[in-house]
């Protein structure tokens, strides 16, 4: 994942004319939710995993609701552009940043120069059980996780651990290196679609990639899943034949990929309650379900105490991570 560093004077020309709006007082000490058309702002584009997480659940949501739900894609910036528009909205909840924890790593490497969980609303953390998998090519001598550690302590900074920069793989290597105390060699290996190329061809050792992408991999004989990581320190459902990194000895070897979503700062408690209450029953809703589980995961909605407790948790983390690889 490629950062691009925004300065303030172009976030404050991005959003001049969003800001005043979002300075003027709401009518009223609480007010009615949805009032118009809501907005969930994706920094991806169209196609991939959430933004469909955010069609199905936008779905349910203008179903139930009685109002439109637009997932409306704003892929510039790692995320930070679509944070943005969000942070210089009017806070009344009709525009919503519907991502995901990347934005804690944008945030936290300097990509992005306002705090998600201090400069905007925490409304819900979507959590799900899917993990990230340590994947090796079909034929490697490795056969378990810690043998790629002990390959690392003998051979330091020589076992070849392909990633991608300031991503979330990027820092879920960073934290087995935190549990090992070993040094892979940390290469830009690119996408998932990449890695596993690069696996085969011998390029790199060892790589990170998206569990429920992985799998159709492992079936053609193509790599072996060795380990786990997510932000339980579970196995993942499926994948029960595979010890989660936590289970194989590595305990702090745990990251939440968590979808996330934020709104302005300043909004009325009563509104975020009433998103959070939408979130949660389109999580619940049996057609969400199944469509979720077509796509080999799925998601629960936290409250808004837990959800602020969660995201103000894992961007710790992460900052923390991001120190000791060097990042910040």
């Amino acid at each position: 994942m490629t950062i691009l560093s925004l300065s303030r004077r172009h976030f404050a020309a991005l959003g001049a004319s969003a800001a005043v709006l979002a300075a003027l007082p709401l009518a009223g000490h609480a007010q009615s939710w949805p009032n118009g058309s809501v907005q969930l702002i994706v920094p991806a584009r169209a196609g991939g995993g959430t933004d469909a997480i955010a069609r199905v659940v936008g779905a349910a949501m203008q179903e139930a609701l009685g109002a439109p739900v637009v997932v409306v894609n704003n892929a510039g910036g790692s995320g930070a552009v679509a944070a943005e528009q969000v942070r210089t909205a009017r806070p009344d909840g009709q525009t919503l940043f519907f991502g995901n924890s990347g934005l804690f790593a944008v945030y936290q490497t300097g990509g992005y120069q306002f705090d998600p969980t201090g400069d905007f609303t925490s409304i819900a953390a979507l959590t799900s059980p899917v993990t990230y998998s340590v994947v090796v090519a079909a034929d490697s001598e490795y056969q378990s996780v810690a043998d790629v550690v002990a390959d690392a302590e003998a051979r330091p900074n020589q076992v070849v651990f392909g990633i991608q920069p300031r991503g979330t793989t990027h820092f879920m290597a960073g934290l087995l290196q935190q549990d090992t105390g070993v040094q892979f060699r940390l290469v830009d290996a690119g996408t998932d679609a990449d890695k596993w190329v690069q696996l085969q061809g011998g390029q790199i050792d060892v790589t990170l990639t998206n569990s429920p992408g992985t799998i159709q991999y492992v079936d053609a004989g193509a790599v072996r899943i060795l380990g786990t990581i997510g932000g339980e320190p579970g196995r993942d459902p499926i994948l029960p034949d595979v010890p989660s990194l936590v289970e194989a000895g590595y305990p702090n070897a745990t990251l939440p990929v968590d979808l996330i979503v934020l709104g302005p700062e300043g909004m009325d408690p009563a509104v975020v309650t009433a998103i959070n209450a939408a979130l949660a029953e389109a999580a619940q809703d049996p057609t969400v379900i199944e469509r979720l589980t077509q796509m080999n995961t799925s998601v629960t909605a936290l409250s808004v105490a837990d959800s602020t407790t969660r995201m103000t948790e894992t961007n710790a983390r992460i900052g923390e991570t991001a120190t000791a690889l060097g990042l910040r």
